[in-house]
């Protein structure tokens, strides 16, 4: 197993190379992050320079500000828990409950990283050789295709197939052939499961949005975002976007890949973690001041979008601690 071209950025960032921490398979590497600038780990498995599987698991005292230089990778990444700002891209916040697919081309990537907010992610990285040399041997021409089709999917909130498949890889643990054996197959379970994705869904896209309407659903979302915490009704909304409903909701969708009550859902979490990491109010006080009425109402939502309780969260904040690898194996079992 070959090192990971980022391994020389791990460590020149506070992270120190371990021989293994229990919720890891050791089949991997693991790498700690100094206690002085935080908790957690850092889980790379590399595969002969054609794919490896990335776990992050820690979080930082301070804000951290990432400015690296991609490798030219194909990647796949869930953030089960994270907060933070993409310094370059337009779409901008670091949000959890997102799937990405993008293609590294060797490009400078900045990201400020919000302090106290766990950082939890599952990847899978495919190189150019694997996508390049790997899949045309396998599969000729027809690998033209499955490239394009790769490097084509959109971010999605919605794509539960493939989160339990990366649950199951951060949960596997076995020996050092087992492991590769079964990190392959899931390799290629995640590429089908991208490609059918992609194909049934290409026969009912929609037409692109026009750019008035682009601007106008980001004035809704910029006004959900400066007001989660009042009640905001879709009448309202279409007002503000000078559409009707119907069509405001076909293309907030569209462009967000989700409904308008869960972007308001999810903003209210969002500031719920920033409160639960930064202030010692209590959960009741927390929900009202995002805008829900009942402490209940909160936990239901917040263990929705972020797979724990306001407590539970809040605990990992004050006693953080991965020994336990079970929230990765809950929707596995």
């Amino acid at each position: 197993m070959c090192s990971h071209p980022l391994e020389y950025l791990l460590l020149e960032n506070g992270f120190i190379n371990c021989e293994h921490a229990e919720s890891f398979n050791p089949a991997g590497n693991t790498y700690q992050l100094d206690s002085k600038r935080g908790q957690g780990y850092y889980w790379i498995y590399n595969y002969n320079q054609l794919f490896s599987i990335l776990i992050h698991d820690f979080y930082f005292y301070e804000d951290f500000c990432i400015d690296l230089t991609l490798p030219e990778l194909l990647t796949v990444t869930y953030y089960e828990s994270i907060s933070g700002t993409e310094l370059d891209s337009k779409e901008n916040k670091l949000q959890q409950g997102r799937i990405r697919c993008y293609w590294g081309t060797e490009g400078k990537y900045r990201a400020f990283i919000n302090k106290h907010v766990p950082v939890r992610t599952i990847g899978i990285e495919y190189t150019p050789e694997f996508c390049n040399q790997f899949l045309k041997q396998k599969y000729g021409s027809q690998s033209d295709g499955l490239y394009s089709i790769l490097t084509g999917m959109e971010d999605t909130f919605s794509f539960p197939e493939l989160i339990v498949l990366l649950r199951q890889i951060a949960a596997y643990r076995g020996s050092s052939l087992a492991s590769a054996l079964f990190y392959e197959g899931k390799i290629y379970e995640a590429i089908a499961l991208i490609i059918e994705r992609e194909l049934s869904g290409a026969s009912r896209r929609q037409p692109s949005i026009t750019i008035k309407d682009r601007e106008q659903i980001q004035k809704v979302s910029s006004y959900i975002e400066s007001h989660y915490s009042l009640p905001l009704s879709l009448e309202q909304l279409s007002k503000i976007s000078y559409m009707s409903t119907t069509k405001l909701k076909q293309l907030f969708r569209l462009v967000h890949h989700c409904t308008i009550t869960e972007y308001i859902q999810k903003s209210r979490i969002r500031q719920a973690e920033q409160l639960l990491a930064q202030t010692e109010l209590s959960i009741h006080e927390i929900a009202r001041s995002v805008g829900y009425q009942s402490a209940g109402r909160l936990s239901e939502l917040f263990k929705r979008y972020a797979c724990l309780t306001p407590t539970e969260y809040r605990q990992r904040l004050s006693g953080y601690s991965l020994s336990d690898a079970k929230h990765w194996t809950d929707v596995t079992q």
